[in-house]
């Protein structure tokens, strides 16, 4: 009875001491848990018009695990990654998304890896605030909100679209060609225990503001503004992190 009274002693001096962090200092601390922890479990979805071949939001969704820096997840696909890299099954076989076809390649180009997701909102700490404690499902969480700079906007843009067949017949590369780049925006809002300091859920928000003019063709086709929206749930941390690894796979990316 003791030991446990002195346990949830410290956990309440813990989570006072985190009350009176700076945003920036409180994302510094969380960083340092995250960096600890070898994996969790994770389900993520993406929501966008550009997943869809009609002008009509859609949706992709996963289930699957992170490992430190590499994901394996499937659902409205089956995916792998390590960074910016991914290889995503088409048929029989696991391709780059920029190979891919059809839907397949609107999944691959803008589904994004979590592991980048958390590095940027651990980076943007001067335009950090906290929101309002809530709960997500039985965790009590601080909530803490930031925004990314300009440049990594349009380095997230080309990221998610740099590889959209879909953009070929506008004779476009990518987005950042046609991106409106005062308008365009990155935001990010996650949940954080408050008994770990590591995030529960990560909410991001991609805008591309659209430049009409710069359109060479068919600009009147084209919608003022898309929004991507993603959310990563991350549960189970260091445990039951095994996985089966397809051969095509370990061959690029290695063990996890």
């Amino acid at each position: 009875m003791a030991r446990i009274l002195a346990a949830l002693l410290a956990l309440a001096a813990f989570q006072a001491d985190d009350e009176k962090l700076k945003p920036g200092q409180f994302l510094t601390k969380v960083q340092g848990a995250w960096a600890k922890k070898k994996g969790c479990h994770l389900a993520m979805d993406v929501s966008s018009a550009l997943l869809s071949s009609e002008p009509k939001i859609e949706k992709a969704e996963f289930q699957g695990k992170l490992i430190k820096d590499f994901m394996a997840v499937r659902g409205s696909a089956e995916m792998y990654g390590r960074g910016t890299e991914k290889l995503i099954r088409q048929d029989k076989d696991f391709v780059e998304p920029r190979k891919a076809t059809g839907k397949t390649n609107r999944i691959g180009s803008l589904t994004r890896h979590p592991s980048l997701v958390a590095a940027e909102l651990f980076r943007f700490q001067a335009p950090a605030t906290f929101g309002a404690d809530e709960k997500q499902g039985d965790v009590d969480c601080r909530v803490i909100e930031t925004s990314a700079d300009e440049k990594t906007v349009m380095d997230q843009i080309r990221e998610v679209t740099g590889t959209l067949k879909s953009l070929e017949q506008y004779y476009i590369k990518d987005f950042t060609s046609i991106t409106d780049k005062k308008k365009s925006t990155s935001t990010y809002k996650a949940w954080i225990a408050k008994d770990t300091n590591l995030p529960v859920r990560i909410e991001w928000k991609l805008t591309i503001a659209i430049n009409k003019k710069a359109i060479p063709i068919g600009g009147d086709q084209i919608p003022d503004q898309f929004d991507t929206d993603y959310v990563y749930k991350f549960t189970k941390y260091d445990t039951e992190l095994q996985v089966d690894v397809p051969p095509q796979v370990k061959a690029k990316f290695g063990q996890p």
